[in-house]
C-alpha cells in the first residue's frame, strides 16, 4: 500500500463528507446554541472523543451504515466453488412427522401400560389385548426412529448428528430468516466436518463450518457436497436455489481476521475500521494488514487486542463515520496537511 495515497484519500473523502454532513446539520461549529434552540432540535450524533462516534439507529440507517461480524480466515491458496441455499420445507415436514410419531408412541405406550396393569389385576383386560397394545407401542416407536433417520438419509449424517432438538430449533430459525441450510460444492477437495468455508465476496462475506457430507452428489460436477448452516445478515438472503461463491483455504497459510475491503477507511497513513460498541462506533487501527482475495487479513498476534472474531464492524459507510469522527475536533486541518 502506498502511504502517500492515505492522506490524499482522507483529505478528499473525509473533507467532502464533512462538508455534506455540515450542510445537513449533522456537524456543527461556532458558538453553542441556547437552551431554547437545544430544546427544539433533535438529538444529533456526536463524537465524544477522537476515534469514538455516538450515533443513533435512525442516523445510522440514513447514512447507509451497514455492520457485519468479523470472520476468521487464512492467506494461503484457496479453492473456489459455490454454495446453494436448500429448501428447508422437507426438513420441516420430517420434524412434524417425528413429533406426530412421538405423540402416537406416547399414547400407545400409555395404553399398553394401562392394559397390562388391568391384566395383572385380572380386571377386564385379556392377554390378547395386552399383546396388541404392546405391538402397537413398538410399531409407533419404530416410526419415530424411521422419521429421525430420514434426516440423515435425505439431508446427510452431519445434520442428523446435531440431534433432534437442534434440528427442530434450526427449522424455527430458518422460518424466521435467522438461518439458512446450504450445500457447498468445491471440486478438487474433500471437506471434513468442521472445515471453515468462506461465502460471498466483498462486504457480503460470511464464514461457515462444515457439518458433514450431503446425502447426494452433484450430477453435473460429480462432487461430494457438504452441508453447513449459515447465520447472520446473509441468512435471510440465502433463499432456496440461490447460488453464492464459496472458497476454502488450502495449505498452511497464516491465520487471522478477514476485514472486507469496503470496511477500510484510511487516515494518517494507516488503515482503520469502525467497530460497533454500545451506542456508537470506535475507530480501530489495523496492524500489518495483508491483502487477500476476500479483503485484508489481520494476522494472529498483529495488534488484534482491539478487534476479535465476531466483532461487528461497519462494512459500509465508514467514510461518513470518519467525517463525523473528525468533525469539530480540530483534526480536519491536520488531516488535510498530511
Amino acid at each position: 500500500m502506498k502511504h502517500w495515497q492515505g492522506p490524499a484519500w482522507a483529505a478528499g473523502g473525509a473533507g467532502v463528507l464533512a462538508a455534506a454532513l455540515y450542510a445537513a446539520g449533522m456537524l456543527g461549529s461556532g458558538p453553542a446554541p441556547d437552551s431554547e434552540s437545544q430544546s427544539q432540535g433533535s438529538a444529533q450524533p456526536v463524537s465524544e472523543s477522537v476515534g469514538t462516534v455516538t450515533i443513533d439507529a435512525d442516523t445510522q440507517q440514513r447514512l447507509g451504515i451497514v455492520v457485519a461480524p468479523v470472520a476468521t480466515g487464512t492467506d494461503g491458496p484457496r479453492l473456489d466453488g459455490f454454495a446453494k441455499g436448500l429448501d428447508a420445507g422437507p426438513l420441516a415436514a420430517i420434524i412434524a412427522e417425528v413429533d406426530t410419531a412421538q405423540a402416537a408412541a406416547n399414547a400407545s405406550a400409555a395404553e399398553a401400560r394401562r392394559l397390562e396393569s388391568l391384566y395383572r389385576q385380572d380386571v377386564s383386560a385379556s392377554r390378547r389385548s395386552v399383546e396388541a397394545a404392546r405391538s402397537q407401542a413398538a410399531a409407533d416407536a419404530a416410526r419415530i426412529r424411521l422419521a429421525q433417520q430420514r434426516i440423515g438419509i435425505e439431508f446427510g449424517p452431519g445434520l442428523l448428528r446435531l440431534g433432534l432438538a437442534a434440528v427442530r430449533q434450526l427449522t424455527t430459525e430458518i422460518a424466521s430468516g435467522r438461518a439458512a441450510l446450504i450445500r457447498i460444492d468445491i471440486p478438487g477437495t474433500s471437506l471434513a466436518p468442521g472445515s471453515v468455508v468462506s461465502l460471498g465476496t466483498g462486504s457480503a462475506l460470511a464464514v461457515v463450518r462444515v457439518l458433514g457430507p450431503a446425502a447426494t452428489a452433484d450430477a453435473r460436477l460429480q462432487s461430494a457436497g457438504v452441508l453447513a448452516i449459515l447465520r447472520g445478515p446473509m441468512a435471510h438472503q440465502s433463499l432456496a436455489g440461490r447460488i453464492m461463491p464459496a472458497s476454502v483455504a488450502t495449505g498452511t497459510g497464516d491465520a487471522g481476521l478477514i476485514v472486507p475491503r469496503d470496511a477500510i477507511v484510511r487516515f494518517q497513513g494507516q488503515m482503520w475500521v469502525y467497530r460497533q460498541s454500545g451506542k456508537g462506533f470506535v475507530r480501530v487501527v489495523l496492524t500489518d494488514p495483508v491483502s487477500v482475495a476476500d479483503g485484508w487479513l489481520i494476522p494472529v498476534g498483529s495488534g488484534q487486542a482491539r478487534l476479535k472474531s465476531g466483532d461487528r464492524i461497519a462494512v459500509r459507510g465508514g467514510t461518513g463515520l470518519l467525517a463525523m469522527d473528525l468533525g469539530g475536533t480540530g483534526q480536519n486541518q491536520a488531516a488535510e496537511e498530511e
